[in-house]
């Protein structure tokens, strides 16, 4: 089993934000698997299915950004998976825009949501899909820019961008996460 799960804030008035580019992918996941994600379990809304005859657990924690380990560690602990077997969607300011990077282990690089899930589970060993917002050079606040919408060329990019992480879902289910990073960290910037 693995567990695949999109970072964000619950609520409309987010639903475009840059911090909530996890969401909108595991919509996206969720959409071309037609996986329904209607249960509400674990602070989460979660859906499950098979993914290339495997079965798979979309999740989008519901506790906010910065405390997704309490939803994260909540199914991890119940379905009783290794963290090997987690796969964690999230925005990145430090990727440009238009690139994802695939990423095995290791540690936050400042990604509040992604230190709440270390904290939680006492362990940094799961796989990540870091999506690229980029960094404004117009708004020095970070704060203030990651919780700021995608602006309309951004929008007009995005559902590319979400198919490249579909596909590098399904190849890490498929193949394994470093099969997805050799395939997908060297890809050019849609």
């Amino acid at each position: 089993m693995k567990i695949i799960v999109g970072l964000g804030n619950p609520g409309i008035k987010f639903r475009k934000n840059r911090h909530n580019a996890g969401f909108m992918a595991l919509d996206k996941v969720a959409e071309e698997t037609r996986i329904n994600m209607k249960t509400k379990k674990f602070d989460s809304v979660i859906g499950r299915d098979l993914i290339e005859k495997k079965e798979i657990i979309l999740a989008k924690p519901q506790t906010f950004v910065n405390l997704s380990g309490q939803a994260v560690s909540k199914l991890v602990n119940f379905h009783k998976i290794d963290p090997e077997d987690l796969i964690v969607i999230h925005d990145d300011a430090d990727i440009e825009f238009g690139r994802i990077r695939v990423k095995k282990n290791g540690k936050s690089g400042g990604h509040n949501g992604i230190e709440s899930i270390i904290d939680a589970l006492g362990n940094e060993n799961f796989s990540r899909i870091r999506i690229g917002i980029g960094r404004s050079i117009h708004c020095e606040d970070l704060k203030k820019y990651v919780l700021g919408n995608f602006n309309k060329l951004e929008m007009s990019k995005f559902d590319e961008i979400l198919s490249r992480v579909l596909d590098a879902v399904v190849t890490i289910i498929e193949d394994g996460v470093d099969k997805a990073m050799n395939t997908f960290n060297a890809l050019a910037t849609i």
